[in-house]
């Protein structure tokens, strides 16, 4: 029961009503416009069971802001007459940014309103680099790709970051592991915002990755899955009935501050952090001297090094108990893996997918990413897009970007 009630004049409830259907309306006519190849005014009426005054109002909104063009004849009716002037999605309208964190490097890729990649960097930031030049190193790589691809700036709408940790409204961090608390640190989405004259939203990764999948990868057409991503982290993102689930708190997906049998986080067994420690104690124990990183860990496994691919395939076995424990809360059948992980191939793969089948008493199928480490770019472009949709069905005639 709502003890306050809202209280209106009739005439504005219907001035507001007016006014959020002209924006559904119109938003469903440029999502039909966007799926077509080549649609006319009057089978958008027919299809879309708008009015023809309507359809020809809306239409000419978007002409005149460019997000829709006149190209072409269509058939005639079987009655003759004129054929009709075909409408066409301008996909170079403009143009979506993505920058993922997650990995160790950032990468950044610029795509337009139909997900055509123009560009793509991966952008090498050393240890030795401040963090004015480790901003200014990112904001380059954008102005390159623009500039490589002949596109102006002023026609970047939109820039999605993609970053471990949580987000409620997209502009700032709520959360964030201490591995990658300098992102934070360093103000990049304000800096890139002020540089690149453009809206920055944050997402968390794993969940970009998620959305990805189900547009462009491995989950294309599932309804229901479980995007898992390891290496500097643990987490995972969840699709429900076609749609992310994020959370009350926008946390959903945080797996890796589940907590282990002895009260540590269940992160601290499986990330690169600990088994480059394993590999390294392993090594020393056999008389090895050599120094570990996680390239040298994936160039050894592919010799067939039988002592890392032991530690390995005792990591896949954990990571696969803390798979199996999700699709069993959740009750998902599917479960995607990707992140730097990925590298470690077989030996990962088939240890965490033969713990999953030896233990679980429903069958879940378990799939390497396809998209690999382009997810969660992917996915910053899927919400990049819905959100510069979303603001140009409520553009007003003549107002251009």
């Amino acid at each position: 029961m709502n003890d306050h009630p809202v209280t209106c004049k009739y005439d504005q409830m219907q001035g507001a009503g007016r006014s959020a259907s002209r924006v559904i309306n119109k938003r469903v006519i440029i999502d039909r416009i966007y799926q077509e190849n080549g649609i006319s005014r009057t089978q958008l009426a027919k299809d879309l069971g708008i009015s023809k005054p309507a359809v020809a109002s809306h239409v000419e909104d978007l002409i005149s802001i460019g997000l829709v063009v006149e190209k072409g004849e269509g058939e005639s009716t079987a009655s003759g007459g004129r054929k009709p002037v075909l409408l066409y999605f301008n996909q170079a309208y403009s143009y979506i940014g993505a920058l993922d964190l997650s990995f160790s490097t950032p990468i950044c890729t610029v795509g337009d309103l139909k997900f055509g990649i123009i560009g793509m960097e991966k952008i090498p930031l050393s240890d030795t680099d401040s963090l004015e030049e480790q901003k200014q190193s990112i904001k380059q790589a954008f102005l390159k790709i623009l500039q490589d691809a002949g596109v102006p700036l002023d026609k970047l709408g939109i820039l999605i970051i993609s970053q471990p940790g949580v987000s409620k409204d997209g502009t700032t961090t709520d959360f964030i592991g201490r591995r990658h608390r300098a992102w934070v640190d360093m103000g990049l989405r304000a800096y890139l915002e002020d540089e690149l004259l453009t809206p920055v939203i944050i997402k968390n990764d794993v969940n970009l990755a998620a959305v990805g999948e189900v547009h462009f990868g491995t989950g294309e057409r599932l309804r229901d899955l479980i995007y898992v991503s390891c290496g500097i982290g643990l987490g995972a993102g969840v699709i429900v009935n076609g749609e992310l689930y994020e959370g009350s708190k926008h946390a959903a997906g945080e797996i890796g501050y589940m907590l282990r049998y002895d009260g540590n986080y269940v992160e601290t067994g499986v990330t690169k952090e600990i088994l480059i420690e394993r590999v390294a104690k392993l090594y020393a124990e056999n008389g090895k001297n050599e120094e570990i990183t996680f390239p040298f860990i994936v160039e050894q496994l592919k010799t067939g090094d039988a002592l890392i691919e032991q530690i390995v395939r005792e990591i896949g076995r954990e990571l696969g108990r803390i798979i199996q424990n999700c699709c069993i809360l959740l009750d998902i059948p599917t479960v995607i893996f990707g992140g730097e992980y990925l590298e470690l191939g077989p030996a990962l793969i088939d240890s965490i997918s033969g713990f999953m089948k030896e233990t679980t008493i429903f069958r879940h199928e378990f799939i390497p990413s396809s998209l690999k480490d382009a997810a969660s770019l992917y996915g910053g472009f899927v919400v990049g897009k819905e959100k510069l949709i979303s603001d140009l069905a409520d553009i007003k005639k003549g107002n251009k970007k």
